[in-house]
């Protein structure tokens, strides 16, 4: 699974190529919140968003690299420091029911959490792309 979401982000920076400057490194670009090329690293081009803007969180507080500029999208170990690990997320949200515990099921484990998570945009209900029975529907991702 990591390695199609790989490719799909390299064919996604080719085909989107001609948005940027060729001499920028990939380390001095990014897209933010709205989707736009940036070089502003900072909280107001990627406003925290959910619950972590209301429990005020700031962006140093999951992105644990020292220079903005540096932050990476890989996040999973920040997630897992306050969330705790994949098997007490499961019991957490064990009253989904078997079918429908979106922490305890055979994908999980090889997905980070902010496939679906996001904290600067809309997260996403990735089950969708693959099951489409009505529970899966109803289920809210935070």
């Amino acid at each position: 699974m990591k390695r199609i979401l790989t490719l799909i982000s390299f064919l996604t920076l080719i085909l989107n190529a001609g948005d940027v400057n060729s001499t920028m490194s990939l380390s001095q670009m990014l897209r933010n919140s709205k989707g736009e090329i940036t070089k502003d690293f900072s909280a107001k081009a990627f406003p925290i968003e959910g619950i972590h803007q209301k429990l005020g969180l700031d962006c140093k507080d999951c992105h644990k690299q020292k220079s903005e500029k540096d932050y990476s999208s890989a996040m999973n170990g920040s997630c897992l420091q306050c969330h705790g690990s994949y098997a007490k997320l499961g019991e957490a949200t064990g009253a989904l029911g078997h079918n429908d515990n979106i922490h305890a099921n055979p994908h999980y484990e090889s997905l980070d959490s902010d496939t679906c998570h996001k904290s600067h945009k809309p997260s996403v209900n990735m089950c969708l792309r693959c099951h489409t029975q009505d529970s899966m529907k109803n289920l809210i991702v935070k």
